[in-house]
């Protein structure tokens, strides 16, 4: 009998047949054996439930919910409220895991006394080729606050929610927000994050993270990018009301400068009449980074946020001959 902690491993999928076999091959696959393997259909119209029927009537730790299409966040946290292990752990369906993905991130608990675990990615391409290189870090174990603020640089710890591994009771109690359409792993990490005491990292790429050529990142629509302004803003509105002022700087810059990204994309593809209110929703929210001094945000951010703010008409020509 296996006497390790269940692991709950949640998979939301919509119309992911082309991938889903490799995904789940890898994940029934894990040297780690006790898995519960959860599939959320979240109302797909392709052939993947013939996929994940087969994995299931050979693998009994496959459970599979069905939902009618609401989104990744209702999908992941069907997948929470159904999940009975101590630990959860997500992997999206496009994506697949080295055969001690689990291992490595339990065993990351257990020798660290850690609430979470992370392990990188390898971000390639459909063909497998390498196309990021993110920053890694020496450090390899992290107190709460310390990781905290490192997944809101959102650079050595980044805030999505696969490649990592939590104790079941940090997550139970988090939704991811149904009310965005995308970017909801960005506003939701740092809560789970917030409570927890000890984080550890492994530099080991044990997961593959498929880049498409027509994701978000790539393919930003003006509205698209308005999601990830909400999303960034309830970031920020924890960040302001919770963190103490030494420790603002880096943070602050990095949510400024993704707020200016989201300007940009937005200005630069819509005519002046379109999506007036949003428009004005993101001049209005730099009203609380004027109090940042220079030597906080940078000279060009510093300048950009006072032009946004108080001259929006001529930020918006200077933004568009760039």
């Amino acid at each position: 009998m296996d006497n390790s902690p269940l692991i709950s491993l949640i998979i939301p999928i919509y119309n992911a047949a082309h991938t889903l076999e490799r995904c789940l091959s890898s994940v029934v696959g894990q040297t780690y054996n006790n898995l519960e393997i959860i599939v959320v259909d979240d109302g797909s119209t392709d052939e993947g439930a013939v996929i994940y029927e087969e994995f299931s009537s050979t693998d009994g730790r496959i459970k599979i919910l069905r939902q009618t299409n609401s989104g990744v966040s209702k999908a992941r946290n069907s997948g929470v409220e159904s999940a009975t292990g101590s630990y959860i752990c997500f992997v999206d369906s496009d994506d697949w895991v080295e055969p001690n993905y689990c291992e490595k991130l339990f065993s990351l608990i257990q020798n660290e006394g850690a609430d979470i675990a992370i392990v990188e990615a390898a971000y390639e391409d459909e063909a497998g080729n390498v196309v990021f290189q993110k920053p890694v870090a020496d450090e390899s174990v992290f107190d709460g606050r310390r990781a905290l603020l490192l997944l809101l640089e959102d650079e050595v710890i980044q805030s999505h929610p696969w490649g990592k591994l939590y104790r079941a009771d940090l997550v139970r109690d988090i939704k991811f927000p149904e009310d965005l359409k995308c970017f909801e792993d960005y506003s939701t990490l740092f809560k789970i994050f917030n409570k927890a005491v000890k984080v550890a990292k492994s530099n080991d790429q044990l997961y593959h993270y498929i880049q498409h050529s027509a994701s978000l990142s790539h393919n930003l629509s003006p509205e698209t990018a308005y999601q990830f302004y909400l999303a960034i803003m309830k970031v920020y509105s924890f960040w302001r009301f919770t963190m103490p002022l030494e420790e603002k700087s880096p943070v602050t810059k990095n949510i400024i400068r993704k707020l200016l990204m989201v300007l940009k994309r937005i200005l630069r593809n819509t005519d002046h009449n379109v999506m007036q209110a949003e428009k004005e929703i993101i001049r209005k929210s730099f009203r609380s980074f004027l109090q940042y001094p220079i030597t906080d945000i940078g000279l060009e951010y510093y300048f950009y946020v006072r032009m946004y703010y108080f001259f929006p008409a001529i930020y918006t020509k200077l933004i568009s001959k760039k």
